[in-house]
């Protein structure tokens, strides 16, 4: 199975007047969402920017075999947003999968009772992922910085590939929400977006032999902290890297908002 990394926005990514379907964002994630249905897997993990659990320890829901309520992880917008559902499925057994494969590998790591967070549900939507047919297991990151230690991460995850397990990092390729709100919004795309954008896209489609070094090395680029101000969005795509070994990669969507790069990359083919 491939492994995906997706740029996922914020709840407003549901409302069609601001993300028309026959725009890029929305169709580069339709074609997504589309291509993983078309696999018919045995089940989705995916991770996201909006969970983090300890600085070397890890959280996964589905403990229990019904799905949680939604957590609805964002404020401000209007009541519609708070009623959104996500119908879908989970799977305890993936779940205890999961708890086996990071104890075996000497990541304290514990099942849980959990929702799924926006950073999954949202995207998942907009991608036509509802009633999906297979179950939905959300993994937590660690709570750091560490590259190497996601990257590892995304490495423990790589054979459920061979079982027919879909692993999705949600995060943004640049997320910077400080400039997005903050005094003297952009009009225009913040001179560090595209660049940063550039040197993950250097690192994700140059030879895959080195690509977990080159993901690496995303830590000293001087545009890093101004493309996020805190790395949580990013870490995903480390994650998606190591899970990735070193299968081929394609770039599914590029598209650039103001402090924002909704890039997102498939890795394997299909």
């Amino acid at each position: 199975m491939p492994v995906y990394f997706v740029s996922h926005g914020g709840p407003n990514l549901l409302d069609d007047a601001e993300y028309p379907p026959d725009q890029t964002i929305s169709k580069g994630l339709r074609i997504i969402g589309d291509e993983i249905r078309s696999l018919n897997p045995r089940g989705m993990v995916v991770i996201s920017g909006h969970w983090e659990a300890g600085r070397t320890s890890l959280l996964v829901n589905g403990k229990s075999e019904f799905p949680q309520p939604l957590i609805y992880d964002f404020y401000g917008f209007p009541a519609d947003y708070y009623k959104q559902q996500f119908p879908h499925q989970v799977d305890p057994q993936l779940t205890q999968q999961l708890v086996k494969m990071f104890t075996d590998a000497n990541v304290k790591i514990e099942a849980v009772d959990r929702g799924l967070d926006h950073g999954v549900w949202v995207v998942l939507k907009k991608a036509g992922l509802a009633n999906a047919p297979f179950p939905i297991v959300q993994l937590s990151l660690y709570r750091n910085d560490s590259m190497d230690m996601h990257l590892l991460m995304g490495a423990i995850l790589e054979p459920l590939r061979d079982q027919g397990v879909v692993i999705v990092g949600s995060g943004m390729a640049v997320h910077n929400l400080r400039d997005l709100f903050g005094p003297g919004s952009p009009s225009s795309v913040r001179p560090y977006v595209k660049p940063f954008d550039k040197e993950i896209e250097h690192a994700i489609l140059g030879s895959s032999n080195d690509r977990k070094m080159k993901a690496a090395m995303l830590s000293e680029s001087k545009f890093l902290r101004q493309a996020h101000p805190s790395l949580e969005h990013l870490m995903p795509l480390h994650v998606a890297v190591g899970a990735a070994g070193t299968d081929s990669a394609k770039k599914m969507l590029e598209a650039y908002q103001l402090s924002l790069s909704w890039s997102c990359y498939r890795f394997g083919n299909l």
